[in-house]
């Protein structure tokens, strides 16, 4: 019996295996993460930001398609060092599903606003849609212990432990 055993664990190991490979060869979900701040009119265009001028940044994750149903995309937030500052959870609908205005969310102690996918371009392959989150500088331990250098940001669908696309590379200088 535990031979049988170790057999079915070994092709269940090769089925998971064999199904991240797919994903991985699928065009990813998430084309890209865009980093700008509405304190910065326009934003800079090397992604060097000020901490002296720069209130919030935003982070907006491009999605190639719209899923439907209730889903979840965390943003990493990770600093110069390759730390990671902060996680951000937000939930969202796909275009045209009917949502709560908020939801619990594993990790925070009250329900988070859901987000509607919203179309913002056009791709080759359709419409390209977006959600986001902020993240304060001003005042935070961002500038008061000079986290100043490269930063990057990553997403993440649902419980996914591999990232949707491309990150995003920004610098807060002081």
């Amino acid at each position: 019996m535990p031979l049988v055993a170790v057999l079915v664990l070994a092709f269940q190991a090769g089925g998971a295996e064999s199904a991240t490979l797919h994903r991985r060869g699928s065009p990813p979900v998430c084309a890209g993460i865009r980093v700008s701040s509405p304190s910065l009119s326009p934003t800079p265009r090397d992604l060097v930001f000020s901490s002296r001028e720069t209130l919030d940044l935003r982070f907006e994750a491009r999605l190639r398609s719209a899923p439907k149903g209730d889903h979840r995309l965390r943003f990493r937030i990770l600093t110069p060092s390759g730390f990671l500052y902060q996680a951000v959870t937000v939930p969202f609908v796909g275009v045209g599903d009917r949502a709560d205005a908020a939801r619990l969310v594993p990790g925070y102690p009250r329900p988070v606003p859901v987000q509607r996918l919203i179309p913002v371009a056009e791709g080759s392959a359709g419409p390209v849609y977006a959600l986001g989150t902020q993240m304060p500088v001003a005042g935070t331990s961002i500038t008061q212990s000079s986290l100043y250098g490269r930063w990057t940001v990553e997403s993440y669908l649902d419980d996914e432990t591999e990232a949707c696309g491309p990150a995003a590379r920004f610098t807060i200088r002081d």
